[in-house]
């Protein structure tokens, strides 16, 4: 399940896992509510390897101003607890898995 984060608890979001996904969403963007299946999917596809989080722009403009979000959706990937990309626009899940698939590479090579 994709885990529902806000301003008291983002910054513990990415603590324990190599590897999380943070949606930057808002309830009236179109191409958000195309994104939100394929995240739940993936999030079924990489249980235990990958965490999936969302934020909710609009209830979260500070957290959303620091990490630089100005077009949503958005997916922020943590790596080792350190945000280290960003990721804009809606990708289908062939797309999105196929750069996962890349990030869990990277981290195991690190």
């Amino acid at each position: 399940m994709i885990e529902p984060v806000n301003g008291a608890d983002f910054e513990s979001v990415a603590e324990g896992t190599a590897l999380t996904v943070v949606d930057f969403w808002a309830d009236w963007c179109g191409p958000c509510k195309m994104q939100t299946p394929v995240l739940e999917a993936l999030d079924v596809d990489y249980d235990g390897k990958i965490k999936f989080a969302s934020l909710d722009v609009d209830a979260n403009k500070v957290i959303a101003e620091q990490f630089e979000i100005m077009s949503i959706p958005a997916l922020v990937v943590f790596k080792n607890g350190k945000p280290a990309e960003k990721v804009v626009g809606f990708h289908p899940q062939s797309a999105l898995k196929k750069y996962l698939d890349q990030k869990l590479a990277e981290v195991a090579a690190d």
